[in-house]
């Protein structure tokens, strides 16, 4: 993989997310989307989870147990 390649794909959530990006990283981005095939199709794979884990969440509640057993795993760390 082209190292332009793995920054784009390292940076994606931001992208995606609109989030912890300036307007040249942005743009820098775009043009790469634009060029390589490969990325553009990862990237907006990427989206599309982002986007159904977005509507999932607003479905169906975590219940309270299933919060209590993840928050105590996460203690045992």
């Amino acid at each position: 993989m082209k190292e332009r390649c793995r920054e784009t794909l390292e940076r994606a959530y931001l992208f995606i997310d609109r989030e912890g990006l300036d307007e040249s990283e942005r743009r820098s981005i775009e043009i790469h989307l634009e060029e390589c095939r490969p990325c553009l199709e990862r990237v907006g794979l990427e989206r599309e989870l982002t986007l159904l884990v977005a509507r999932l969440r607003g479905c169906s509640p975590c219940p309270e147990e299933v919060k209590a057993r993840i928050a105590r795993q996460l203690e045992s760390f």
